[in-house]
């Protein structure tokens, strides 16, 4: 009988360790508090606002996506912003609008930086709508901007002023824009797409707007169509991970990351943990942590902050991976065709 008893203690102490365990290796949706994932490490969920502009007011100013991935305005060394305008007062009194932007370089997350940008309107509005654009550029003697890297922007919009201040600010655009810059080769130019695709999925889901339905909300299926339309062995624009990272690019540890970015960019890149997947966007060296982009975070996707966990299996995307004729202009609707022609979504609809 006393066998029997502690049998049963022994299967029943396995089976709560098992459900901790499982807890443990899922994400809690919009925590901002650090977590602790034994070798996947703490993670976060990153920013959703810039504190110093909490108390102005929320325009109804969204970001175009749909036009920001086109890969015909896909820079090296600037950023073009494009605006969904619907705020009546700024679509009637366009002239000598400003975007005070608040830039920061995810690869150093503690610094940021403020541009001020002129902001242009289409000459047509639609639908009660209109498009504003701005290019967020280096200054003279600058390098803010650079190839192959990712950004946020925290953006707040002014009446031209001698003066910036509350006195001349209409409002915020609710909520950060993130961009990538790209590169002269293949493999940047794809790290770039890779990138814009699942900021306008995380966008699009922080709206409440249709998502591509290309995906069910699951952390690897993300993954796999974030980087399917353009990865070789992919199958009905899903990419194959076994034809990515085997053979002679293997997985690597989660210590190899930092020395990964040493030598080229790792946003677009595959982590494997204990019951979960995310994409790499940027390693900060100074904070020892990386940037992610992550399907399934609770039921959602989330852009958060995590600590390298040693037992990560980092897949890291090379030259090799990419189809040569993923970015080239094919006729619509024939076999093959480019993400140009493939990804002509319509503009979510504004509430």
């Amino acid at each position: 009988m006393q066998l029997r008893l502690c049998l049963f203690v022994v299967l029943l102490f396995s089976f709560f360790v098992s459900l901790a365990e499982n807890a443990q290796a899922w994400p809690r949706r919009r925590s901002n508090s650090g977590r602790s994932y034994g070798t996947s490490g703490a993670v976060q969920v990153a920013s959703k606002g810039d504190p110093d502009s909490a108390n102005y007011r929320s325009l109804r100013v969204y970001y175009s996506y749909e036009m920001a991935k086109d890969p015909a305005v896909a820079f090296p060394d600037r950023i073009r912003v494009f605006l969904r305008v619907r705020e009546e007062e700024l679509i009637e009194s366009p002239k000598d609008l400003m975007a005070e932007v608040k830039l920061t370089d995810l690869s150093n997350s503690e610094k940021t930086h403020v541009k001020w940008c002129s902001v242009s309107f289409d000459a047509q509005a639609q639908q009660n709508e209109t498009v504003g654009t701005f290019d967020v550029t280096n200054g003279k003697g600058e390098k803010l901007i650079q190839p192959q890297k990712v950004y946020r922007l925290f953006v707040n919009l002014h009446r031209k002023s001698k003066q910036y201040g509350p006195e001349s600010v209409w409002g915020r655009v609710p909520g950060p824009y993130y961009v990538a810059t790209s590169g002269d080769s293949l493999l940047q130019r794809a790290r770039q797409q890779i990138a814009m695709r699942t900021f306008r999925e995380w966008y699009c889901t922080e709206r409440g707007w249709p998502r591509d339905g290309g995906y069910r909300m699951d952390c690897h299926a993300y993954y796999l169509w974030a980087t399917g339309f353009c990865t070789v062995g992919a199958r009905y624009s899903q990419a194959n991970l076994g034809a990515l990272f085997g053979g002679q690019t293997p997985y690597r540890g989660g210590g190899a990351i930092s020395e990964l970015t040493k030598q080229e960019s790792i946003h677009g890149d595959y982590v494997r943990i204990p019951g979960h997947t995310f994409m790499l966007l940027a390693y900060d060296a100074n904070l020892g942590r990386v940037w992610t982009m992550e399907g399934n975070f609770g039921s959602s996707i989330e852009i958060a902050i995590r600590s390298v966990g040693s037992g990560w299996q980092v897949g890291h995307l090379a030259e090799e991976h990419i189809r040569p004729e993923a970015f080239e202009t094919t006729p619509e609707g024939e076999t093959g065709e480019s993400l140009v022609a493939s990804e002509g979504v319509e503009r979510p609809a504004i509430p």
